[in-house]
């Protein structure tokens, strides 16, 4: 990709990536505690299905992060979304082309969930808000603020799946990193790193003012408050089993 970074894009990249550490989801006690075998493979189920009612909401407005890209974006957001869907294998050697929710569907289905579970799964209230705010931020902003919100995102997957999914599905599980029930979590270990890396590439090469800079952090500190959020609520349900007051006559 062309261009070059500049003092600003470095500084307001650096900011974003010790923003998504300080909120990183892989120190949220449902990640510590699957990781520490007290969070099971069906609570996992659960927030994999709150993931794919995230990423079918998602997913489609890449076409409009694409039409807001620059040329020496256009290339990058083409090939993730190819990655999503399947059609290409994502970056390292022997690797095979996934479509990614297939993945999640294929994990579900090994911890119980049916694909109709997954498909009629109501997001809890801050996974929808995270999908609102992500298609807003599509929408309404310019594409270095997308690239620096979806970077605190995908960025966090490497060390979810390296330091805590994959060393519990192999310790507590007995399932080792390349088998297909885990594929999901694998993939995104290795995708998600490529990912980040050059998202916060186009940061430091696209940002390009101060008051940018100022939006990028600003949007990115929403979105990494928002993913924490999430992992409270898929917490407090799946894991401690509550469940929020509701109006009289109507059933959980």
């Amino acid at each position: 990709m062309g261009g070059e970074a500049n003092s600003i894009g470095k500084r307001a990249a650096a900011d974003i990536v010790a923003l998504r550490e300080t909120w990183h989801t892989k120190d949220h006690p449902f990640y510590v505690g699957f990781h520490e075998g007290t969070v099971g493979l069906a609570a996992m189920a659960k927030l994999m299905a709150q993931h794919y009612q995230h990423v079918v909401r998602a997913l489609p407005s890449f076409g409009l992060i694409y039409a807001k890209a620059p040329p020496d974006g256009r290339r990058f957001i083409l090939e993730n979304l190819a990655e999503e869907e399947g059609l290409v294998a994502g970056p390292g050697e022997d690797r095979e082309p996934h479509d990614h929710m297939e993945l999640i569907f294929r994990y579900c289905r090994y911890a119980g969930m049916t694909d109709d579970e997954v498909l009629a799964t109501e997001q809890l209230p801050a996974w929808r808000a995270r999908s609102y705010f992500y298609l807003a931020t599509v929408r309404d902003e310019a594409f270095p603020v997308i690239v620096a919100m979806q970077s605190t995102q995908e960025g966090q997957q490497p060390a979810i799946n390296g330091e805590r999914t994959l060393p519990a599905f192999k310790k507590f599980h007995g399932l080792e990193m390349d088998d297909p029930a885990i594929e999901f979590f694998a993939e995104h270990y290795i995708a998600d790193a490529d990912h980040s890396s050059r998202q916060i590439q186009l940061v430091e090469r696209l940002v390009r003012t101060e008051e940018m800079a100022a939006r990028a952090v600003e949007v990115a500190t929403v979105a990494v408050k928002t993913r924490w959020a999430c992992m409270n609520e898929i917490y407090r349900t799946a894991v401690l089993g509550e469940r929020d007051p509701l109006p009289e006559g109507i059933a959980a």
